[in-house]
């Protein structure tokens, strides 16, 4: 038992240092398109591996900065598998997230290749020039179905550098959407004392998973403000990594929060969560907190503040997620009045800190 309370002490200091000092926080944008699965496979069209494969790998280098910050692992097929032809014509083309890149055999720009393609049409199903030149594009989340037919559904470009190195955030921007952010400066919440150049600003006025922030890979470049976004090679920036935690959360939804375990009769349980310190924004992310010790509601909201006399309490805490995805976390609280907590507690952290 003294070791099961010494480890969620230092449990709980280290959540809690790790949240206070934090790095350069940034912002998500939840695009309103749905998630994929965390295991989304991405393979590449046309020739790519052959012809381009230096470009290919740095690709997958780069997405797998997401697979560091969140529950997401990208399987990658390599090229594309050939379509399937249905019944009635149309194609359905395996891989959930389809790459075109430039320089391949497959077409960059232009109408997108594979019968039942509805993208760029018009009303009378003709090719509608939007594709014409060399900006890149991804297709949302909830696209998978519709445009199975279609070749590619992420048109990835080689903007680069000064020494012609492809930008990692811009790839990082366009996965991004496919795995379900929407563009940062897009919000009606920016403000024009931040820049005031033609293109920042919006009609986004739901989906703020986290605070405003001008460094999100989901940013625009607006140079003359300063801001570099996805022009640059800083790869996820911390609220980016948040946003996509929330989306993309492990296969046991544990609530995550911070705070101590252990106390003494002397001082209040506080606990909060970890969401929440690290900057999401809780009235759009999470909702219908609760804070149970030894089966009685003690707090509704997203942190927990009370006294409680000596014992050991049970805790039980659990929240939903703006998907209506459900987080519990059972465990418990240690109350120790100062003799037993300087005998339990603060004598062996004390000696174990003398051997670091």
């Amino acid at each position: 038992m003294r070791a099961m309370n010494l480890r969620s002490l230092w449990t709980g200091l280290v959540l809690l240092a790790a949240t206070l000092g934090a790095g350069p926080v940034h912002a998500s944008l939840y695009w309103g398109h749905g998630v994929r699965s965390s295991t989304p496979s991405v393979c590449f069209v046309g020739d790519a591996l052959t012809s381009r494969p230096a470009r290919v790998q740095q690709v997958i280098d780069s997405i797998r900065d997401f697979e560091r910050v969140a529950n997401i692992r990208f399987n990658i097929l390599g090229t594309c598998p050939s379509p399937i032809v249905l019944s009635n014509g149309n194609h359905w083309h395996g891989g959930d997230i389809r790459v075109v890149i430039p320089g391949t055999n497959s077409p960059f720009a232009g109408q997108v290749p594979g019968n039942g393609c509805p993208m760029f049409l018009d009303a009378n199903g003709h090719y509608n020039g939007k594709n014409n030149g060399g900006g890149s594009w991804s297709n949302a989340p909830s696209d998978l179905g519709a445009n199975r037919g279609c070749r590619h559904n992420l048109k990835l470009g080689d903007d680069a550098d000064a020494f012609g190195v492809p930008w990692k955030d811009h790839t990082l921007h366009e996965f991004g959407h496919a795995l379900g952010l929407r563009h940062e400066h897009e919000r009606n919440d920016v403000s024009g004392a931040t820049c005031g150049a033609s293109g920042y600003g919006g009609g986004a006025s739901s989906g703020f998973l986290t605070p405003y922030d001008r460094d999100s890979v989901m940013h625009y470049q607006f140079l003359s403000c300063g801001i570099h976004g996805n022009y640059g090679h800083a790869g996820p920036s911390t609220w980016d990594a948040l946003g996509l935690h929330i989306l993309y959360p492990e296969p046991v939804r544990v609530a995550e929060f911070v705070g101590r375990t252990v106390i003494r009769t002397t001082e209040a349980l506080n606990l909060t969560s970890a969401w929440g310190a690290r900057g999401a924004n809780l009235s759009f992310a999470a909702s219908a907190f609760s804070w149970r010790l030894s089966a009685v509601t003690y707090s509704s909201s997203s942190s927990l503040s009370t006294w409680l006399g000596a014992g050991t309490y049970p805790l039980q805490f659990s929240h939903s997620d703006f998907l209506g995805r459900t987080y519990t976390y059972s465990g418990t609280v240690k109350v120790l009045t100062p003799a037993d907590y300087a005998k339990q507690i603060a004598s062996p952290v004390a000696a174990r800190a003398s051997l670091l």
